[in-house]
């Protein structure tokens, strides 16, 4: 069954599952400034005692998201995904289930889940196909091109495919990359060539719409799936749409200017206030962002370094303020492209 979104959408959006971010609450802000074809929840680890949690379900249930919303499973247990795939069919918003195959935290493929299951293409034809079996609706596999190395490479897509999933979407590192290095989009184009008629959603390193475009043509895959660059710039779908469906010309495109970034700050808090789940710690969730926002401030990492210093939510925004607002930067362009001589993640593990 080929999703719909793919016949009706040209080269349909995602915005990528992470983990302690894409939440409800990033959602809602994306959702305003401009929402991608599809959401896909944080994963939902899969274990004996394990419900569909309240925050999927916020996320799952939430009319504010007018894009379809996909529930991303993560575990290794038959059994118990199956009773979780039960449960989902209660909620018939859900338009698919994701099965996690390439999560690279070192915490997590250490319990032989995510990216692990990279090295065992057996496991994976297991307990996906049972996973097909039990859900009717549309299935999908996220993952990485092998855990290692690439070895396994068209083994784990073959693998996937012949389990009927309905699309594959591939972030185009290995999992003991992490993050490290840039994302290798001739994994990409061959798993196009390898996929045939079942759309490949192409993942990692598409930083903008000009990189986006970029890659729809190098690749001629069916669709963009972004993450980090989503953090940085909340604009980046609704700019990619406004390129690749409406056809305009770049100068043409939305560009924001650092008062809109000062703006979507203000977002992120007031959503995290707002609503349930809220964050135990809001100043450490904003700094989550403003790691990413930081490199399309300034070049220098004069921005980034302050508020890495920062100690309270006062002092952010004061931060935020000094270089957003002050001295007339309101009216400076925000920049298309991370500064490629900073870095978000130093840890490059969450």
């Amino acid at each position: 069954m080929l999703p719909d979104i793919f016949s009706r959408t040209a080269a349909p959006t995602f915005l990528a599952p992470m983990q302690d971010v894409t939440d409800v609450n990033f959602m809602r802000t994306v959702s305003r400034l401009g929402a991608p074809d599809v959401f896909v929840t944080e994963y939902l680890r899969v274990h004996p005692s394990s419900r569909i949690e309240k925050s999927h379900l916020a996320a799952l249930l939430d009319e504010e998201l007018k894009s379809p919303v996909i529930l991303q499973l993560i575990g290794e247990d038959e059994y118990h995904m199956l009773r979780i795939i039960d449960e989902a069919k209660k909620y018939p918003r859900i338009w698919a289930i994701d099965l996690n195959l390439g999560c690279p935290a070192p915490k997590v493929y250490r319990k032989n889940v995510g990216g692990a299951l990279l090295k065992d293409p057996k496991k994976i034809a297991s307990l996906l196909s049972a996973m097909r079996g039990a859900w009717g609706g549309c299935l999908s596999a996220k993952l990485r091109i092998g855990f290692q190395d690439d070895s396994l490479f068209e083994t784990l897509l073959k693998t996937v495919l012949d389990c009927g999933v309905d699309f594959v979407a591939l972030h185009a590192r290995t999992v003991k990359q992490l993050y490290r290095g840039k994302a290798d989009h001739s994994y990409t184009k061959r798993a196009v060539e390898i996929c045939g008629s079942t759309p490949l959603v192409a993942n990692g390193d598409i930083t903008s719409w000009k990189r986006a475009e970029e890659i729809l043509k190098e690749t001629k895959c069916s669709g963009i799936m972004i993450g980090r660059s989503a953090m940085r710039n909340p604009w980046i779908f609704r700019q990619t749409r406004e390129r690749l469906a409406e056809g305009k010309e770049a100068g043409e495109i939305f560009m924001p200017r650092l008062l809109d970034v000062r703006e979507y700050v203000d977002e992120i808090i007031s959503n995290s206030k707002k609503y349930k789940p809220k964050p135990k710690n809001l100043p450490g969730r904003l700094k989550k962002f403003l790691n990413f926002i930081a490199l399309g401030v300034d070049s220098t990492g004069e921005f980034l370094n302050s508020m890495r210093r920062a100690q309270s939510l006062d002092e952010l925004l004061r931060i935020c303020d000094k270089h957003l607002l002050e001295d007339g930067k309101s009216v400076l362009p925000f920049s298309l492209e991370p500064a490629e001589n900073l870095c978000a993640r130093p840890n490059h593990e969450d």
